[in-house]
């Protein structure tokens, strides 16, 4: 839910307890319009006060192309993934999420014939 988290969502690293790099923080806007570079550049600081190397925005409902085009120079610290980003990288690794998270997020696999090409 929103709230006054501070920018930070998530906070996460390697190891057994989370503190080998490459250290991440996490940023989640669930509002349904585009993000903008504001959000972007408060990720940055957000980073620099966790000394996290690396960034990631989800921004459900999109981002803005200004945004786009500041995030490209970026590339190696901050990565932004809209709704369908999550959804693809949720299914590519879904069997091998903990049962309880699969109890959590059901999914069931289906199959449809494909279109000749």
């Amino acid at each position: 839910p929103p709230g006054a988290d501070g920018g930070v969502d998530i906070v996460a690293g390697r190891g057994a307890l989370g503190m080998e790099g490459p250290r991440l923080v996490v940023q989640v806007k669930s509002q349904e319009r585009a993000v903008d570079v504001p959000v972007l550049r408060e990720l940055q600081g957000v980073m620099r006060q966790f000394n996290a190397e690396q960034g990631l925005l989800v921004a459900w409902g999109g981002v803005t192309k200004a945004l786009q085009r500041e995030a490209q120079r970026l590339f190696f610290e901050i990565r932004i993934w809209d709704a369908g980003e999550v959804v693809k990288a949720i299914q590519q690794v879904y069997e091998q999420l903990p049962e309880e998270v699969q109890a959590d997020l059901p999914l069931k696999r289906i199959w449809v014939l494909a279109e000749k090409e």
